[in-house]
């Protein structure tokens, strides 16, 4: 991995724990949030991907912690979770502009995530109160309360989506995984997963086409999931045993099918999901290096080049990174596999 930039966010006194990035669905906005208690866009250009260009500082929403921030896949608003207990809806204008559209309440506790679902019909947001909350979006751009569900016993840390369908799955401080889907009036419970880990369950990626799923932990565990006949089952785990502290953040590229994994020893890890002759699939490592003074919270690939990846840390810092292709191009995995995975080949997904 090569760092093209780093860049420090919000000011220099006091701690600004960055605790999230993503990427507009285009791949030319980057969007960061943390506890300076404001989000901050940048512009991308592919031809000049060490030059991030500010575009505006998002701060007078939120009063204390921004948890996370992400953008609607038709790229038109961007939603912020925050430890003030509020979510906060941003919409862009015909000039470019981001303002306040939606401020949601109802959470008890501290949010932990928002995020919309592929159809952008509705938002998922999670919270310390141990909830989950699914909101419905209108055609006037209002947003109703659809379901209101507490399947946990610990601290929601996370919900995502699945990348093609309206299912979202939920990650706890119990250790446990549940998933979710819309009934045409309700979103119900549709799996639960009980010790999915052996701690806090972090953080998880789909693949591109949602049939496989990876999730990290407390356990230091990589952990892979496939699902067959609706079901959800684990199929393999990899642990991490040079590493002391939790597994925090993972994200699955799309396009190269490498998994980026971040961790509280300061590193970004890279793992292939290899398949065997016998079809037993696995997650093998393939580097390990470290690029922050401080944890690792949030990997994200860029959405359009799959060669970009961006990190959020307890540094204050975002980092740019160019991942190089004998790691990531299909040609040279096959022969990175044949190398050192004998008898193995990689799944590109």
């Amino acid at each position: 991995m090569q760092e093209l930039t780093s860049i420090r966010v919000g000011p220099r006194e006091g701690n600004n724990r960055v605790w999230s990035v993503c990427w507009n669905p285009a791949g030319t906005l980057l969007a960061a949030c943390g506890e300076d208690r404001a989000v901050r866009i940048w512009a991308f250009d592919k031809d000049d991907p060490k030059n991030l260009r500010p575009v505006c500082t998002l701060n007078d929403s939120h009063n204390r912690t921004i948890r996370s921030v992400s953008f609607s896949h038709c790229g038109r608003f961007l939603v912020s979770s925050s430890f003030d207990t509020t979510i906060v809806v941003y919409a862009r204008d015909q000039s470019g502009s981001w303002e306040e559209a939606n401020k949601l309440e109802g959470h008890e506790n501290e949010v932990k995530a928002a995020v919309f679902s592929p159809s952008d019909r509705f938002l998922a947001t999670c919270s310390r109160d141990k909830s989950v909350w699914f909101w419905q979006l209108d055609e006037d751009d209002d947003f109703s309360v659809t379901s209101v569900l507490q399947p946990h016993t610990g601290d929601v840390k996370s919900v995502l989506w699945h990348p093609q369908e309206d299912i979202a799955l939920s990650l706890s401080f119990d250790a446990s995984i549940r998933f979710y889907k819309y009934d045409g009036e309700d979103f119900v419970t549709l799996q639960k997963i009980e010790q999915a880990h052996e701690g806090t369950v972090w953080a998880a990626a789909f693949d591109a086409k949602g049939e496989r799923l990876i999730t990290v932990g407390e356990d230091r565990v990589v952990q892979l999931w496939s699902r067959g006949a609706g079901e959800w089952r684990s199929v393999a785990k990899y642990r991490v045993d040079d590493c002391r502290w939790p597994l925090y953040t993972v994200d699955w590229n799309p396009v190269t099918g490498l998994v980026a994994v971040g961790s509280g020893d300061r590193r970004i890890r890279l793992f292939a999901v290899v398949k065997a002759e016998d079809g037993i699939e696995s997650t093998q490592p393939i580097s390990s290096s470290v690029h922050h003074d401080g944890d690792v919270n949030c990997v994200k690939w860029h959405p359009t080049i799959p060669s970009i990846l961006v990190s959020a840390s307890d540094d204050a810092t975002i980092s740019l990174f160019h991942v190089d292709p004998p790691a990531y191009g299909a040609s040279s995995m096959l022969k990175f596999s044949s190398r050192f995975f004998k008898n193995h080949v990689v799944i590109l997904l």
